[in-house]
């Protein structure tokens, strides 16, 4: 039987001897010795092989088919591992050794193409910890293999055979995935964390695998775990975490904004309660909001949550004012014009006026009235307005010659100016206070005389007066809405009794950029007219006929013009250096206008403006206190005003 052996043995290496390495080749082997199918394999694969004294041993292969060079190598691989060996590849030669040896050994050069080598390598892990890998893979290692570990890097290092070596990566690869836990902080706003924790656990809602707990110094719960267990907490926290309805009051001091205006406001913004005029109480019940107007301020009641938002808006909104100044000219000229030429005579017999001419012109005497003064005993007089020769005879016989041109002209230049806040209205009135007569009442007694009787009357302003509401824009630009009117006395009466006035009035809503000047309205009137009286016929009589006629002319022409200039002032700076500004000019202003003082007795006392700009925090009164009363006085009234020019 062992003959037979060794015969197959001799012809299967005669047989690799005499066909190429590449040719297909019959294996089947009985027991043969392991020494034996290394040398096979050397002869199929060419390649040279070092034994350890320890490889011992025999193989059966069966093989009913014919098997190529690298099949023959695989099938030794498979050999070498059934028997506890393996390769440790070299360059010129491999070495067979058992696998308990070969991680003593130093590795050799690795060949491409060829495999079963022992080697050495390290598997990096980036998400799980290293030792739960390691004792998921250490079973399915070989006795012979080593495993260790290093848990601060995350490295794993093998020894084993290269094909072990590669099953081993795989795996590790599939179970190294990012874990599905981490870890969420969860601020709480109205509760308390340690509280909070306490009622989750008792809940018994924390998965194997995750944690709770709370921080007590940023009032937060820390929680790891899955997804859907952290969104369970999450859920479970928003719902827990409610603000408790206890109500807080505070009471908030105005500094700019009116405490009545801005209770409405700050009610309608938040539904607090109000009550109406008829009583009737509507809103929220849990706000209120109550304006103390003595000390301009607000007194809030609502649930601790809402009273810090309350507040907020009440400062939001106490926010200083800008002012607006508005300066106005008023501009108005007017000219009036009147001549008239007319000659009347005539005479009076038995009480009767017989002959003569008479005409009756505006302004002008009658000469029915002269001659009814002559027969009374007066004086013969004009009368009207100047420019009359009047002579008559104690007959009645008489006439006289009315003759006039006069003129008048009037030029009015206001230029009131008004500072105001921002959406408050203001009003300036420069006027005279006329009583008007309205009415008149008489009381009847027994007699058919009246008795007590008396009159109503009724004041009103002639003069100027400015109403106007500024509103600022956020681009600087005023919104006005102006009311002036300006008039005065015409030093005329009404048929119905009572002096006529003239009234010029402008009401409108304007847009004006910052410091922008703007004409409001403006009247340009130019009139005439004349009244011609004649006797016809006589009238065209040549050099005799301008006794037979009466003319009179009249012509009028008026300019107004109303002109408007908004100034924003939002600093104090800014009103200073305004106020120094218009002192100065009133100051000069003042000076052009004053009265000279010639030297002579009595002197003209100093009626210019004290102030002119360079220092305005002194005394009013100083300066206009007569010196021997200032002298006499103690403690001594102040010093006139000084100033220094700057």
């Amino acid at each position: 039987m062992r003959f037979f052996r060794v015969f197959a043995l001799g012809a299967f290496l005669w047989l690799v001897q005499v066909f190429p390495a590449t040719a297909q080749v019959s294996l089947d082997l009985r027991d043969a010795s392991l020494r034996d199918f290394v040398q096979i394999v050397a002869q199929s694969t060419g390649r040279n092989f070092i034994l350890d004294d320890r490889v011992q041993g025999s193989v059966t292969v069966v093989a009913p088919n014919q098997v190529s060079s690298s099949a023959i190598y695989e099938i030794f691989l498979n050999v070498l591992e059934l028997n506890r060996l393996t390769i440790v590849e070299g360059e010129q030669a491999d070495r067979i050794v058992p696998i308990d040896v070969a991680r003593e050994l130093a590795p050799g050069q690795e060949r491409a193409g060829l495999g079963g080598d022992y080697e050495t390598r390290v598997i990096v892990v980036r998400n799980s910890p290293v030792a739960d890998l390691a004792e998921v893979v250490r079973p399915l290692l070989p006795a012979e293999a080593v495993l260790s570990t290093v848990p601060d890097a995350g490295l794993m290092i093998l020894s084993d055979r290269r094909e072990n070596f590669q099953r081993i990566v795989q795996l590790v690869d599939r179970l190294d995935t990012p874990s599905r836990n981490a870890i969420e902080t969860i601020p709480l706003r109205n509760g308390n964390a340690a509280d909070m924790l306490g009622v989750i656990t008792t809940l018994a809602i924390t998965p194997a695998g995750s944690s709770l707990s709370a921080d007590r110094r940023s009032n937060a719960l820390i929680v790891s775990g899955t997804p859907e267990f952290r969104d369970r907490i999450r859920n479970i926290v928003t719902q827990l975490d409610r603000p408790q309805r206890s109500i807080a009051t505070e009471v908030v001091r105005l500094n700019y904004a009116d405490a009545s205006d801005l209770a409405d406001v700050v009610r309608q913004s938040f539904g607090a309660q109000a009550t109406s005029a008829e009583g009737a109480v509507s809103g929220n019940s849990a706000i209120t909001i109550v304006a103390e107007p003595q000390q301009n301020a607000l007194i809030i009641t609502a649930p601790s949550d809402r009273v810090n938002a309350i507040v907020s808006a009440v400062r939001g909104l106490d926010q200083r004012p800008d002012q607006v100044l508005i300066e106005a000219v008023i501009f108005e000229l007017s000219v009036d014009s009147f001549s008239d030429l007319s000659f009347q005579f005539g005479g009076v017999i038995e009480d009767a006026t017989v002959g003569g001419v008479e005409f009756a012109l505006a302004g002008r005497p009658t000469l029915t009235n002269l001659v009814g003064t002559v027969l009374a005993g007066g004086n013969p007089t004009g009368g009207g307005t100047g420019g009359t020769i009047a002579a008559f005879d104690k007959g009645g016989f008489g006439g006289f010659l009315a003759a006039l041109a006069s003129k008048s002209s009037t030029k009015l230049l206001s230029t009131p100016s008004i500072l105001t806040l921002n959406n408050r209205e203001a009003e300036i009135v420069v006027a005279q206070n006329v009583p008007f007569v309205t009415g008149s009442f008489s009381t009847v007694g027994d007699s058919a005389v009246p008795t007590q009787p008396f009159q109503t009357i009724e004041r009103q302003d002639v003069g100027l007066t400015l109403k106007v509401t500024p509103q600022i824009t956020r681009d600087k630009t005023v919104r006005l809405a102006i009311n002036q009117e300006v008039s005065n006395l015409t030093s005329s009466a009404s048929a119905a009794g009572g002096e006529i006035t003239s009234k010029r009035e402008l009401t409108t809503n304007v847009l004006v950029r910052d410091g922008h000047v703007i004409m409001l309205g403006g009247l340009m009137e130019d009139g005439n007219g004349s009244v011609n009286q004649r006797v016809p016929g006589l009238s065209e009589l040549p050099l005799l006929g301008r006794l037979f006629k009466g003319r009179s002319t009249s012509q009028n022409q008026r300019v107004l013009l109303v002109m408007m200039r908004p100034r924003i002032l939002s600093t104090d700076a800014e009103a200073r250096e305004l106020t120094r500004r218009l002192a100065r000019e009133a100051k000069r202003a003042s000076a052009a206008i004053a009265p000279p003082d010639d030297g002579t007795y009595p002197q003209v006392p100093d009626s210019s403006f004290p102030f002119d700009g360079a220092n305005l925090n002194q005394p009013f009164d100083a300066g206009y206190i007569d010196k021997g009363a200032q002298s006499r006085r103690f403690p001594p009234l102040p010093s006139r005003l000084q100033f220094v020019d700057r």
